[in-house]
């Protein structure tokens, strides 16, 4: 297996993806980008929901004619190896499948009872994208037969660049404000079984789930089968974001059923209740901050100015001198690349 290398993979992502506001555009330039310096057989680059972590969106190097409720479970059922979850808090955000094993990646559950043996693969690179402490996205990249396994080099030249392409999905995620509309009025709410089925589902939510990317193979997009598989290994609500095509950011819940009154039939264990509603205007500005590179202390000062704080409120709010409320919003400025509070709040108030 060879590769012609003429500039860096860094170099690479700067020329070619730099300013791509189009996350499909984005994802196949990154990926195409990588598989020059680490050939691989076959790619899925995610987005995932900075404050949970949940896959939100995905993009495939090449179709699989399956749907993605299988790797939704490998990835958010029960611990196995080199999960992203693992990977986020190593110093270096990156996992070879071969070299984690030991040359025995069988151990892993899901290549032994899903990679391998449905596709063929050999070997398994995954990496995540992390930037301000958060996880902006991951990539996973696969090795087929008669292919060597992937080396410790190239697993150095992926996570060189992972905070950079952090950045790159941080851009086009949350560029300057697309306007969306509701696509659908009343509940959106979806009833998922065991085997990852629509057992039920509202008119409402039909919209939703075209917004979110539409079937795949028959199966719900990957953003709803995280958040069914999440839930279902965790007593807590599995929660994740993503925009849709229209524009608009939904937010993906999912839970286990309730148990009803002691007269009424449990409902069966793996059966899920998804909603899919509408983000809310603060989730949004939240996650635009964060995303545009303001640190902790900044984002609480733009929050601040958002509720249309002064200066001296902010300050006896979080205890800095007013100097220092106006060292902030000098960095916020340029961060947003506004000019004024005005700017500022035009360009973060969802329309």
């Amino acid at each position: 297996m060879t590769t012609q290398r003429h500039r860096s993979l860094a170099d690479e992502l700067t020329v070619g993806a730099r300013g791509d506001t189009d996350l499909s555009a984005l994802a196949a330039r990154i990926c195409a980008a990588v598989r020059r310096h680490v050939p691989f057989d076959f790619g899925c680059l995610a987005t995932t929901d900075p404050s949970t972590g949940l896959i939100s969106w995905t993009y495939k190097t090449r179709p699989l004619a399956v749907g993605d409720e299988e790797f939704a479970a490998a990835e958010y059922g029960g611990p196995d190896i080199n999960q992203f979850s693992q990977i986020a808090t190593r110093p270096d955000p990156v996992g070879v499948l071969s070299i984690d094993t030991g040359g025995a990646p069988e151990k892993c559950r899901r290549f032994r009872e899903f990679l391998a043996p449905s596709f063929g693969f050999t070997d398994e690179l995954r990496v995540t994208f992390r930037a301000q402490g958060l996880i902006w996205g991951a990539l996973a990249i696969y090795r087929g037969t008669a292919e060597p396994p992937f080396t410790a080099a190239d697993a150095r030249v992926v996570s060189a660049v992972q905070s950079q392409i952090a950045d790159l999905i941080r851009g086009a995620a949350f560029s300057p404000r697309r306007t969306g509309s509701d696509p659908a009025g009343g509940p959106s709410v979806i009833i998922v079984d065991g085997a990852d089925r629509v057992a039920n589902i509202t008119a409402a939510a039909e919209a939703r789930i075209e917004d979110l990317g539409g079937w795949d193979n028959g199966s719900l997009p990957a953003t709803v089968l995280a958040a069914t598989a999440a839930a279902r290994s965790t007593p807590e609500l599995a929660m994740t974001r993503a925009m849709g095509r229209s524009g608009s950011w939904l937010t993906v819940r999912a839970t286990r059923f309730a148990a009803g009154p002691a007269n009424e039939a449990a409902p069966p264990p793996d059966d899920v209740v998804v909603t899919i509603d509408d983000t809310t205007a603060a989730e949004i500005c939240a996650m635009t901050l964060a995303a545009r590179g303001l640190s902790r202390r900044e984002q609480d000062v733009a929050a601040m100015v958002l509720q249309g704080a002064a200066t001296s409120a902010i300050a006896a709010a979080l205890h800095l001198s007013p100097h220092t409320v106006q060292d902030h919003l000098k960095s916020i400025f340029a961060k947003l690349g506004v000019n004024s509070r005005r700017e500022m709040v035009s360009s973060l108030v969802v329309r």
